[in-house]
């Protein structure tokens, strides 16, 4: 009898964490579909070269998305990242002019508007009690007006140095990877080990109980916010440092939009829209799913019209999929 029931326990220990974890694992569940379809259907896929490729690829989108899943949580939502990541892009490549000694002094600045921006925001949303679906989106359309007023067209020059943030390797790693992922710990630390990640959950699971129970909820919104527009910030550096040169519409008027595809990230991974549950490694997997969906589409050579009609329908499935099991397991 005691053997038998030393042999159940692993698997009821799989059988709990499943249990508990339903949405989670139905989202990785999904991910890990796409990927052996995708290796099925591209020999180019499958290749070393080209995960490292994908990870890359999926840093931009993961970094702002970290800070998109800190906002939707507490109850939010922030259409000003992708305005931002123009703004990073643009004023760090035309003020660094290419000159190494700028780079430190720029990067501290940008960093500080950002902090401004998210600051911004958080007062608007808190103080004001504007919605944050209209506060960002004017803010995205203010900061969007200042990035053409600076540049209508690519501009400046990064130092060499710079370029490492971007294409700098440690070991056989991408150091862009590396980054991410220690972003990701302490993302998910500060989330799942600390008071502020308790105070989050509880903010955006019902703000006016959470604040009649002594959270500063103003507060916790507030940070939120700073958050994500530093996690924009980061993604804005990230790719001037690739691309070279800063691009006025990289945050989204002509390439990918980062403000909806942050949000379709987190909500594919499982948090909630309106906030109170959800995960950072959920959102990890939606990041995933969106960078895999275009690197195999690309790879295939399907056209851009009909990549937007793939993705909206594999996306969507994702989301129902992640619905249906929500509603079973409660």
């Amino acid at each position: 009898m005691h053997i038998a029931e030393r042999k159940e326990r692993p698997w009821q220990g799989v059988t709990a964490y499943v249990e508990e974890n339903r949405e989670l694992v139905t989202i990785y569940g999904i991910l890990l579909f796409i990927l052996v379809i995708s290796s099925a259907a591209s020999p180019t896929f499958r290749t070393s070269a080209n995960a490292f490729n994908v990870l890359r690829q999926a840093v931009a989108l993961g970094l702002v998305s970290l800070g998109q899943t800190y906002v939707i949580l507490s109850g939010g939502i922030d259409l000003s990242v992708g305005a931002t990541i123009s703004l990073v892009s643009v004023y760090t490549s035309g003020m660094m002019a290419g000159r190494f000694e700028r780079m430190f002094p720029v990067i501290l600045l940008v960093l500080g508007v950002s902090v401004a921006i998210g600051s911004t925001n958080g007062l608007v949303i808190t103080r004001l009690r504007i919605p944050p679906f209209i506060a960002t989106l004017c803010a995205g359309s203010i900061i969007q007006g200042l990035v053409l007023l600076y540049a209508k067209a690519p501009i400046g020059k990064i130092s060499d140095e710079f370029r490492f943030f971007a294409e700098g390797y440690v070991g056989f790693v991408p150091f862009p990877v590396l980054f991410l992922a220690a972003l990701v710990a302490l993302s998910w630390v500060i989330l799942r080990l600390t008071v502020l990640g308790r105070y989050i959950y509880a903010t955006g699971g019902n703000e006016e109980i959470a604040r009649l129970s002594g959270i500063r909820t103003k507060w916790i919104v507030a940070f939120c916010y700073v958050f994500c527009s530093l996690t924009a910030a980061l993604s804005g550096l990230f790719l001037c440092s690739r691309m070279g040169i800063g691009d006025p519409q990289v945050g989204g008027l002509n390439y990918d939009r980062y403000d909806l595809d942050s949000i379709a990230a987190v909500l594919i991974g499982g948090t909630r829209l309106g906030g109170g549950r959800g995960s950072i490694l959920g959102t990890i997997a939606g990041v995933l799913i969106v960078s895999v969906l275009n690197n195999i589409l690309n790879l295939l050579d399907v056209q851009t019209f009909w990549q937007w009609i793939v993705k909206g329908v594999i996306i969507l499935g994702a989301v129902a999929v992640y619905a249906r099991g929500q509603l079973a397991s409660e």
